[in-house]
């Protein structure tokens, strides 16, 4: 299975105070970071998306492999997985397609284990799950799509709900995986010094 990975990371990063991809995350930035975790797993194609930053981003990340400029993030988070499943068009079709968001660090291992889910079920997409201390269960991050659904990404808006509307009336498995980075969301100051401290990043 041919795999690509969407990094977003074009949002104006207004609630943490700084940019995001450009936070002290496991003795480097956590876009470095992301691009490093994927870099071990069978994704093969990386597409990082900026936006708010962009140049303060880039000249101070160095060198990112393959990005893109989504002029239009302002707009919302939608725009910015249209414009990179754009650039994923561009080339070879990929079979499989990680989405990840700048704010929401994984591991490998989580990755690895959703693609041989979307391989072992056949589903459109697969989605991991946690519970939470109360016993809820609530979906998590990274999602995993099939290539098949490239070109509809690439239709994603607000109006249509981005990522929800793409899958809605899909085939969409969630697996449950016992890692504390699947419910990561780092959007404040609080959750991102919380998460340092709990996993030592």
């Amino acid at each position: 299975m041919t795999v690509a990975a969407i990094i977003l990371a074009a949002g104006a990063s207004r609630r943490m105070g700084s940019p995001k991809p450009l936070l002290p995350w496991a003795g480097t930035t956590l876009l470095q970071h992301e691009l490093d975790t994927l870099q071990d797993t069978s994704v093969e194609r990386i597409v990082v998306v900026l936006g708010a930053r962009s140049e303060l981003v880039r000249r101070t990340q160095g060198p990112l492999g393959p990005w893109v400029y989504n002029a239009r993030w302002p707009l919302g988070r939608s725009t910015s997985l249209a414009r990179g499943a754009a650039a994923l068009m561009r080339g070879p079709a990929p079979e499989a397609i990680v989405i990840q968001n700048v704010d929401q660090p994984t591991r490998a291992e989580v990755i690895e284990r959703l693609l041989d889910a979307l391989r072992a079920t056949g589903a459109d997409a697969v989605q991991p799950v946690y519970v939470d201390a109360a016993g809820r269960e609530h979906g998590g991050h990274p999602v995993v799509i099939r290539g098949t659904l490239l070109a509809a990404l690439t239709a994603a808006t607000e109006a249509t709900e981005g990522l929800r509307g793409v899958l809605a009336g899909r085939d969409v498995r969630r697996v449950e995986i016992h890692d504390p980075t699947v419910g990561l969301d780092l959007d404040t100051p609080e959750a991102y010094e919380t998460a340092r401290a709990a996993l030592g990043a």
